[in-house]
């Protein structure tokens, strides 16, 4: 069985009362410049899909990169394999929760031809990113945001950047 640390056990009350304020004014969240977020589809491994993505559904992807390109301007790397990105565009001042209704909204009406698609790929997540000004960031987002996770059945992760 799992064993959580002293240290953290002492944190939780703190982290739970302002995950609590957090929720409770999610405008404070909105208007703070210690939160910033993003969230983004990422899909790999999917080969010559790129462009039958874009005739299919006509959702045009924020970046996409193809094995083998030089991911520097130096060319002395490459990717190991091609990747579909859609993130939210919405700006870094609206909610997590937000970013992922975007994605959601953008994605829904093409659920099946996602899910056929993901199968293939090598791999798929929702990918959740915070910068913060705070020592301590802390994600927290409604269940009802996270339909995209659960209805394409694709991991989720996350990027956390403290300046």
């Amino acid at each position: 069985m799992t064993r959580i640390r002293t240290s953290i056990q002492r944190r939780l009350p703190r982290l739970k009362r302002r995950r609590n304020k957090e929720i409770q004014a999610p405008t404070r969240l909105r208007s703070s410049s210690l939160f910033r977020f993003d969230a983004s589809l990422r899909i790999a491994g999917i080969g010559d899909f790129h462009e039958e993505i874009l005739l299919t559904t006509g959702i045009a992807p924020t970046r996409v990169h193809r094995k083998g390109e030089p991911r520097t301007a130096l060319r002395t790397k490459f990717w190991d394999q091609d990747m579909w990105l859609l993130s939210s565009p919405i700006g870094d001042d609206a909610s997590l929760d937000e970013h992922l209704e975007w994605l959601w909204k953008t994605i829904a009406p093409h659920k099946s031809y996602f899910a056929g698609l993901i199968a293939k790929a090598a791999w798929c997540d929702v990918c959740l990113g915070c910068l913060s000004e705070s020592a301590f960031p802390i994600i927290s987002t409604h269940a009802e945001a996270l339909l995209i996770a659960r209805e394409l059945n694709v991991d989720v992760s996350f990027n956390f950047t403290c300046v």
